[in-house]
């Protein structure tokens, strides 16, 4: 069975590889959306938005699930915080395919993903329970 810890791992890996695919390969980055860059800004855009964005989360998931002498839980509202960015994506992708009808494997697989990052991160948040006292 997975620590917490090792699913605050997992949900980092998951963006963290998002994000470099966003900033080393925009192009790919923005066909796997669906999407298209017509101008040389629009690489700017690519680059920052699934580039820096998603890698930004990855960090601070990695940053929130390296155990720190005495912390005593203070990395738990940075997991939330994480799976409310992520989950905030997911919401608004899963009301682009009930509204507007985008169903594609390719769509559900991201839905998919972005689910499982924030539920990882969540879960990692949850704080232990500990044993009742005899």
């Amino acid at each position: 069975r997975p620590t917490r810890r090792q699913l605050a791992y997992v949900a980092a890996g998951v963006a963290v590889v998002s994000g470099l695919l966003g900033l080393l390969n925009p192009l790919l980055a923005v066909s796997l959306y669906g999407l298209e860059v017509v101008e040389p800004r629009g690489l700017s855009q690519a680059r920052a938005t699934f580039g820096g964005l998603y890698l930004a989360l990855g960090g601070m998931l990695l940053w929130a699930a390296t155990p720190r002498p005495g912390d005593g839980g203070g990395a738990r509202p940075y997991l939330r915080a994480a799976a409310l960015l992520v989950g905030s994506v997911a919401a608004g992708r899963l009301l682009s395919i009930v509204i507007d009808g985008v169903v594609s494997p390719l769509n559900l697989l991201f839905l998919a993903f972005e689910v499982a990052v924030c539920v990882l991160s969540l879960l990692a948040s949850a704080p232990t329970r500990r044993p009742a006292a005899p």
